[in-house]
């Protein structure tokens, strides 16, 4: 399971309130990484003091991608003041991610990782890893190592590649395989099993 915003611990009312205010600080609501993104960690970090929460990357882009998603419902409600709308409030759930990425020093390594990643938008994957990188919070050889070509290894410079969304195996989803895998006649044969059981029951 990805990793998830603490802010979704409280209550629409409250990620509401939280919205109206960032808003009103210009919190930018698309990719966080394409504006001034140290202006919008304060401005959540300054609000989230009064939660008790100790604001991490993942939350200013739960918030970016909340106030993006609402946008439409949340300038009703900042208008109307109609709470009932409150539960139409959709709530961004991040995704892991499989990021391929390279390592190379002047022509004489190339280094090829993949590493898993979480997200609220796939395209945000990158920029969320070049700004952990930066914060000391996530190194290129946290990665696993799939391929390398080398001589001499000294870095000198890395490359983002392909993002793709790791799917959540789940019980249901291993019991949907199973019965996709069946042929007709095995299918047949088990609903007449089922049928006699219920019967007996």
């Amino acid at each position: 399971m990805a990793d998830q915003s603490s802010f979704l611990q409280l209550s629409r009312k409250q990620l509401i309130l939280i919205c109206k205010k960032l808003i009103d600080t210009g919190f930018e609501k698309d990719n966080p990484y394409d504006y001034d993104y140290d202006s919008n960690y304060n401005a959540l970090e300054n609000i989230a003091k009064y939660f008790s929460i100790r604001v991490s990357d993942e939350d200013v882009q739960f918030f970016s991608k909340l106030i993006h998603i609402n946008d439409n419902l949340l300038a009703k409600i900042f208008e109307t003041k109609d709470k009932s709308l409150y539960e139409q409030l959709v709530i961004p759930m991040a995704k892991k991610y499989k990021v391929e990425y390279q390592m190379w020093g002047h022509c004489t390594f190339v280094e090829h990782f993949e590493d898993t990643w979480t997200a609220y938008d796939k395209d945000w994957v990158h920029d969320s890893m070049r700004q952990s990188r930066e914060d000391g919070n996530w190194d290129m050889y946290d990665g696993k190592m799939v391929d390398i070509d080398y001589d001499n290894q000294e870095v000198d410079d890395y490359k983002f590649n392909d993002v793709r969304e790791i799917e959540e195996v789940t019980e249901s989803t291993n019991k949907n395989k199973i019965i996709e895998s069946l042929n007709k006649k095995t299918l047949l044969e088990l609903r007449g099993l089922i049928d006699d059981k219920l019967r007996r029951l």
